[in-house]
C-alpha cells in the first residue's frame, strides 16, 4: 500500500476509532500507522512522532473529508458555548475547514456551519489547493536558519563537544513524508555544514588535548 499518502494525523484514539469506524463501514482502502509504536531517535522534533496516521488513495481525500461530514453525528445544541470555535473569526473558520485534517471532523462540520450563518462557502479547489500546497512543503527538505548554523560553527571552536552534538543534529534528524515514508529534515545544504562543523569540533578537540599535554 506504499500509494497511500496521509490523510489526517490524530492524537486522540478515540477519535481515530470513530474515522476507523466509518471508513471500514463504506468499503474505503486505508492503512493506519501508529507512530508511536515506530520510535525513531533522529525523529525527536517531529510532531506527528506520537499521531495515529490514517492514510488512503490520495484522489479519495475529498471523498474521505465528504464522508466523515455527512456521517459525522452534528447537533448544533450538543456543542457547549464556550467551544473555542464560537470566538473564531471568519479567516481561522476558513482555515478549520481548509485544514480539515488537523481538526476533528465535528470541529470542521461547526466551522462550516458557523460560516454558513454569514452565507460564506470555502469552495473544494481552495480546500484541496491548501492541502497540495501544504504537503508540499511539508515533503520538502528544510534548511536551517543562519543562527543554527553560525551557533554551530561557533561552539565547534569554543566547546567540540557542543558543536559536534548540534552537527549531528543537522545530519541526522528526520521528518516523515504524507506517504509515511522518513526522510532527511535537513537540505543537503545544510546537513554540508553539519559535516564541516563535526570536522571543526573534532579538529579543536584534538587540538586542545594536543595543547594540553605539550604544557604537561
Amino acid at each position: 500500500m506504499s500509494h497511500l499518502k496521509t490523510f489526517m494525523s490524530i492524537t486522540d484514539v478515540s477519535i481515530a476509532n470513530d474515522i476507523i469506524k466509518i471508513l471500514n463501514e463504506n468499503n474505503i482502502v486505508f492503512k493506519v500507522k501508529d507512530t508511536a509504536k515506530d520510535f525513531d531517535p533522529s525523529l525527536s522534533n517531529d510532531t506527528s512522532k506520537d499521531s495515529i496516521l490514517i492514510m488512503a488513495k490520495e484522489e479519495e481525500f475529498t471523498k474521505i473529508s465528504q464522508l466523515l461530514e455527512d456521517k459525522m453525528p452534528f447537533n448544533i445544541n450538543d456543542f457547549d458555548p464556550q467551544h473555542p470555535l464560537f470566538s473564531f473569526s471568519i479567516s481561522e473558520l476558513k482555515d478549520v475547514v481548509k485544514n480539515y485534517d488537523e481538526w476533528h471532523p465535528i470541529d470542521v462540520k461547526l466551522a462550516k456551519y458557523l460560516l454558513k450563518q454569514q452565507n460564506i462557502t470555502v469552495e473544494n479547489e481552495e480546500i484541496i489547493s491548501n492541502q497540495t500546497l501544504k504537503k508540499e512543503q511539508a515533503d520538502k527538505p528544510e534548511k536551517s536558519d543562519f543562527v543554527t548554523i553560525a551557533i554551530g560553527y561557533a561552539f565547534a571552536i569554543i566547546s567540540g563537544f557542543v558543536g559536534i552534538g548540534i552537527a549531528f543534529f543537522l545530519l541526522t534528524s528526520k521528518k516523515r513524508l504524507s506517504n509515511g515514508e522518513k526522510i532527511y529534515m535537513y537540505s543537503k545544504t545544510t546537513r554540508l555544514h553539519g559535516i564541516f562543523i563535526l570536522l571543526l569540533g573534532i579538529f579543536f578537540i584534538v587540538y586542545l588535548i594536543f595543547i594540553r599535554k605539550s604544557h604537561v
